[in-house]
């Protein structure tokens, strides 16, 4: 998806869990990646990189530089916080008791602050103002919940399969994952060629975000496990939960990966829910489904543009 459209997807789906639409701005800084350009989707789309990013960027974006917009002042603050981060990490290297994963984490931080703290002014006054006027002026008001804003950085990588093929299990498996049946169907070189004209891409925006699909309840017998059922019943009509779409949103990108190793899939979910402290077996029954009706929505969609001829 582009930019503008990330943001708007995340703004419903955080609506959908009854948190605040301020944490949708993280569904685009993924996009960090354009530079350099051969980091692209091949960096900050990592699920492993997730926890690091995640950390940066909150960070950065509850400044009360950002908060005021003033961003010649956060460009003073990030740069003297990438210097000391410099420093940090040149120690890490040259420490030969420093594990591999010591050093690439004290690499990502330099990475992560920089790339963030460049494009902070650009994501909020383009790709998040133009999403205020179907998600609302709250959107405007960047979140500081964790676990929403986790939610919503997720969110990009596991749209963007639409679009791209996505690496985002590596380094613990290099498969990609997409939707590759979807473009099977399509004049897939129409679709990628034309998609984000302005034309196409405003009016569906609209669209998606029009339909009931992120307030349908979910129907349990579309489940055939009978404890899963249940678990299903009782959770209808209630917000869905960050958390398990998060784990959904992976478990479906693994899904979607031909020949994925399953333990790629969960050693991912595990380790973004270690970062954030989630303790308790996270249920994702419900959401699975959310995210099955959601993908059905939006390939249908993109199924009536881009008819295979």
């Amino acid at each position: 998806m582009d930019w503008q459209t990330h943001v708007i997807l995340s703004g419903k789906l955080l609506q959908s869990c009854g948190l605040e639409e301020g944490a949708a701005i993280y569904s685009v800084l993924p996009a960090i990646d354009i530079e350099p350009i051969h980091y692209h989707r091949q960096y900050a789309h990592l699920l492993a990189n997730a926890p690091v990013l995640l950390d940066a960027s909150m960070d950065v974006f509850n400044r009360p530089e950002t908060k005021a917009r003033d961003f010649k002042a956060l460009k003073v603050w990030v740069d003297a916080k990438v210097a000391a981060l410099e420093k940090e990490r040149d120690a890490v290297l040259a420490n030969p008791a420093a594990s591999r994963m010591e050093k690439l984490d004290a690499r990502n931080r330099v990475y992560f602050y920089r790339r963030v703290g460049d494009e902070a002014g650009g994501f909020i006054n383009r790709e998040l103002a133009g999403a205020l006027n179907i998600l609302g002026p709250r959107a405007a008001n960047i979140s500081n919940d964790r676990l929403a804003c986790a939610m919503s950085l997720v969110s990009h990588v596991y749209f963007d399969m639409f679009n791209n093929p996505v690496g985002c299990f590596i380094p613990f498996d290099a498969t990609y994952s997409a939707h590759w049946k979807l473009w099977e169907e399509l004049d897939y070189l129409q679709f990628k060629a034309t998609f984000y004209n302005k034309e196409i891409i405003v009016p569906f925006r609209k669209q998606i975000s029009d339909s009931d699909v992120w307030t349908r309840p979910m129907n349990p017998s579309d489940e055939r496990d009978p404890e899963i059922r249940a678990r299903i019943e009782k959770q209808l009509n209630k917000p869905y939960s960050a958390a398990g779409l998060i784990k959904a949103f992976i478990q479906r990108l693994g899904a979607l990966a031909p020949g994925i190793s399953p333990d790629a899939v969960d050693m991912t979910i595990r380790n973004i829910f270690g970062h954030l402290e989630e303790k308790s077996i996270v249920h994702a029954d419900r959401e699975l489904l959310y995210c099955k009706a959601m993908e059905q929505e939006i390939a249908d969609a993109i199924r009536k543009l881009y008819p295979k001829s």
